[in-house]
């Protein structure tokens, strides 16, 4: 069932069940920064790229190291080659989409990605992209932005995951940025 936000920082169409998530995570999207938006913006920040800016496409390539299955040592090219762990984050006027993909012999693989809608200085779960389908987490009707509660729950959750992974990675202090085609 989706609801607006009215409803869903009100509290007051939700069984008992669903209080408890509300009050847990409601300060978190309306007033609050996601995980994924913090370090996201330090990555962005610390190249120079404004992350309130109106549109950019910015992808690092994490090195890989030797593979010995493959007999392949990476390189300090600045262009993705197979194997090699990219981080994107694509944003057009409001909207972001960030994810990690593989490129594996021309055929790329990216689960999931993430996209949010840009309020107010934070960013709000419009949808997780997997690769056995999207689930819709919030959409604007009449002028109002309508939540699944459930599924805003499963955001919240899969972006704090893939923030800590993208910390655990290094991609704050390594990644080399790619150069464009």
């Amino acid at each position: 069932m989706a609801v607006s936000l009215v409803e869903f920082l009100n509290f007051k169409t939700y069984p008992e069940d669903k209080t408890k998530f509300m009050k847990r995570h409601v300060i978190m999207i309306t007033n609050t920064k996601l995980e994924i938006q913090d370090i996201i913006e330090k990555i962005l920040y610390k190249r120079r790229v404004d992350p309130g800016g109106y549109k950019y496409d910015f992808r690092l390539r994490m090195p890989t190291y030797f593979d010995p299955l493959m007999e392949r040592v990476d390189s300090d090219e600045s262009i993705g080659q197979n194997g090699d762990l990219i981080l994107f984050i694509k944003k057009l006027d409001r909207y972001t989409r960030i994810g990690q993909y593989y490129e594996d012999e021309g055929d790329l693989t990216s689960d999931p990605v993430l996209a949010m809608d840009y309020d107010k200085g934070n960013w709000i779960p419009i949808r997780i992209e997997r690769t056995i389908g999207d689930i819709i987490c919030s959409y604007i009707e009449n002028g109002k932005r309508m939540m699944y509660p459930d599924k805003i729950e499963e955001f919240i959750s899969i972006q704090r995951r893939f923030a800590q992974k993208i910390r655990e990675q290094g991609w704050l202090d390594s990644g080399i940025k790619l150069k464009r085609k």
